[in-house]
């Protein structure tokens, strides 16, 4: 008979190995975190359909999107040249020692290679005596967020006692438990949640400056999630994402066309992720997914690897409709795909949420996703970590869940994270938001 373990501050059910109650946030004793317990993640997390075949004059897509736009229907996303699930490139051979062919049922892989990581920067000194402090409290660069007043909470105008808030109950985020990236054209937040002991998410943002030659205003963004299964994964996720971004940001600076630039830094990253492996039986590992917002071209591609998602959300009834722009790497969407199993029993099953394609030394090979697509503006692209989509996995969702997220993207990033910590914060938390202007919707020209 198994013992059911609960939290002495609120009494809720708490699972072995858990460092942080899910209900209220604070720490747990050793003896409760060292207990066994059994314990069931009941968030329903079905895989989506993607925007595939979202083409205009369609009327009946997957992900409901019909392209007429004169019957009163929102106009599809189109994709520019095939279906957007469908692999693009093969990072085979971007290993840095033999690929592993096998492990835990993988049905493709990945590799990778080693990369400097970029300063922290400093934090902001603390306000004046007697200064009030505006909130939410500023950040600067890609430092972790920190309150100008340290009495006060990063969440909301509550103030803080003993780490923890009065007002909203929640702990107060140290180093990278709790980061925030702010750009002049995309944002980002990322969280360790309530129940992780580390922050094993990462992301990372470059933006071409707008007199660029070639790309002006174009961003690059990429999300990872470290494979909590695998050693090191919080740093497999920061030299994944940083990887990434950068080698897309030098690609695309050179001329390069974003799905090739696509193609490129997700074997570069690849690469990265496999150098810091010390063997293949201790390989740091992640998920990858990134995006490349062209304003001239009107497009947006999308790359990944895993169970990290990007979605276009919709800004207005003109728009787009919201729908998910990737397919899960994932055991349950693969059974979904072969007709094996329905959504939901594959959802029951307990290796639902087990990966078939990772980044890492030991992913042996596989198959990178590439996808580029048209929206009609105005909306905005979302990357994230399970740690959100877990809660909100329909893009209708999350689009009702902030509504106008694009016109106020850093506020929509913190309350997208808001919501998955009020709602359990079970895993790490990422939202990048990348505004796209409505007059992007426009330059259609290839698709008329």
């Amino acid at each position: 008979m198994t013992t059911v373990r609960t939290c002495p501050a609120c009494s809720d059910r708490v699972a072995a190995g858990d460092v942080f109650c899910e209900g209220c946030g604070r720490p747990l004793p050793e003896g409760v975190r060292s207990a066994p317990v059994e314990h069931t993640d009941n968030v329903r997390t079905a895989p989506q359909q993607s925007m595939s075949g979202a083409t205009r004059g369609g009327s009946g897509t997957p992900g409901g999107n019909g392209g007429r736009t004169g019957d009163g229907s929102r106009p599809g996303l189109v994709p520019s040249d095939g279906g957007p699930t469908a692999p693009q490139v093969s990072l085979n051979g971007a290993t840095a020692g033999p690929a592993a062919g096998t492990g835990g049922g993988r049905s493709d892989s990945f590799t990778t290679q080693s990369m400097r990581r970029d300063s922290v920067t400093p934090r902001p000194a603390a306000a004046p005596p007697g200064t009030a402090p505006d909130w939410p409290p500023p950040s600067v660069g890609s430092s972790p967020v920190q309150p100008t007043n340290p009495d006060m909470c990063v969440w909301c105008p509550g103030r803080v006692s003993d780490g923890y808030c009065e007002k909203c109950g929640f702990l107060q985020p140290t180093g990278r438990d709790h980061v925030e990236v702010r750009t002049r054209a995309a944002v980002g937040v990322s969280d360790r949640g309530l129940r992780h002991r580390r922050n094993e998410d990462a992301m990372a943002i470059r933006v071409i400056a707008a007199d660029d030659a070639r790309a002006p205003g174009t961003v690059c963004a990429v999300v990872c999630d470290g494979v909590s299964s695998s050693p090191r994964s919080d740093e497999a996720s920061r030299v994944t994402a940083e990887t990434g971004a950068t080698v897309l940001a030098e690609q695309i600076r050179r001329g390069a066309d974003p799905r090739e630039a696509t193609g490129v830094a997700m074997t570069r990253a690849a690469e990265a992720v496999a150098g810091i492996a010390e063997s293949l039986d201790s390989a740091p590992a992640c998920t990858f997914v990134s995006a490349v917002v062209d304003p001239a071209a009107g497009t947006v591609t999308v790359g990944w690897v895993g169970d990290s998602r990007a979605y276009w959300l919709s800004g207005g009834p003109e728009s787009s409709a919201s729908t998910l722009l990737t397919r899960d790497d994932s055991w349950s969407e693969a059974m979904v795909q072969m007709g094996a199993l329905s959504r939901d029993e594959a959802m029951r099953s307990a290796n639902a949420h087990a990966l078939i394609a990772w980044m890492g030394a030991d992913s042996g090979e596989i198959d990178a996703h590439i996808s580029t697509v048209t929206p009609t503006g105005p909306g905005t692209v979302l990357l994230c970590s399970d740690g959100l989509w877990n809660y909100y996995p329909e893009a209708e969702s999350l689009t009702d869940a902030v509504p106008g997220a694009g016109t106020r993207p850093h506020e929509a990033a913190r309350t997208y994270v808001s919501l998955a910590l009020r709602a359990g914060g079970k895993d790490n938390i990422t939202a990048v938001l990348i505004p796209v202007p409505g007059a992007q919707g426009g330059l259609r020209a290839e698709q008329d």
